[in-house]
């Protein structure tokens, strides 16, 4: 029976060209290679090596059998590859959102309801949600529209109201309300990361926002600096900077949202638990 390490110690045989460089490479003796290359000959069954004085080479059969011992590593590597991405994924529940809010919610549930499965998320458009759902990228994602395919099952998770985080001394901290067209021209704080709410970009055009990706950046300017920032009704974060902020909610229709937790029809029963509680 061939062995891989035979295989792999020919591949290397093949790549270095002598036995001496190959059995360096592999920290062995070179009697040790050279009789590991005649048991693996013996084991074919047929001659894979031109043999001359002081010189070992791959015949036509070894140029044959190298091309396959290649092939063979390569599937053996892949093998060990996917157990491992197989033993991960039945150990994880992939959760993708399309805003930062409804991990908020979520999280205490999957951690509570599945205490030995660790929770990855991921933030992307709506579309490529959908698209990681039916390809098991993700066994769960949070929306803020409700699904009209019938494949899916889902329940409302939360919403979310969107807010304006102004210094007290701004010009419209006393107003009861604003829209983003208030708002408009107006520099503003902005993480990067916040998924499907980026529209707010699109309606305040004139606005110049000094985006940050490092929340602990963030939160830093919004303590030190005037500039106002988007908050909302779910944010921890209010608390933080509340004695130097007003926080006025934003009128426009869709700065509210309401998340919708889904799943495929099939995983509806091994997430029954967890859609219990929401």
């Amino acid at each position: 029976m061939i062995e891989l390490y035979e295989l792999q110690q020919f591949v290397a045989f093949a790549d270095a060209g002598t036995l001496s460089e190959a059995a360096k490479q592999l920290h062995l003796s070179q009697p040790a290679l050279s009789r590991n290359m005649k048991k693996l000959e013996n084991e074919v069954g047929i001659v894979l090596f031109d043999r001359q004085k002081n010189k070992l080479s791959l015949n036509r059969n070894g140029e044959y059998v190298l091309s396959m011992a290649r092939k063979l590593l390569a599937d053996s590597e892949a093998l060990i590859q996917n157990a491992h991405e197989f033993d991960r994924k039945n150990r994880t529940i992939s959760l993708g959102l399309c805003a930062p809010a409804p991990v908020w919610t979520l999280a205490p549930y999957i951690t509570n309801t599945y205490p030995k499965m660790s929770l990855q998320t991921e933030t992307l458009p709506e579309e490529q949600l959908y698209e990681g759902l039916a390809n098991d990228t993700y066994q769960l994602i949070a929306v803020h529209e409700e699904p009209t395919d019938d494949a899916y099952y889902y329940k409302k998770c939360g919403s979310e109201s969107l807010m304006f985080a102004l210094p007290r001394g701004h010009k419209f901290a006393r107003r009861k309300r604003l829209s983003l067209a208030d708002m408009n021209s107006e520099n503003m704080l902005l993480m990067s990361d916040i998924g499907f709410w980026n529209f707010v970009k699109e309606k305040m055009p004139d606005s110049r926002f000094l985006t940050q990706s490092d929340r602990f950046s963030f939160d830093e300017l919004a303590q030190a600096s005037s500039l106002p920032f988007f908050a909302t009704d779910l944010s921890e974060k209010n608390k933080i900077t509340s004695a130097k902020r007003i926080y006025i909610p934003v009128s426009d229709e869709d700065a509210t949202v309401t998340y919708y937790l889904v799943c495929k029809k099939e995983q509806k029963k091994a997430f029954k638990a967890l859609f219990d509680l929401l």
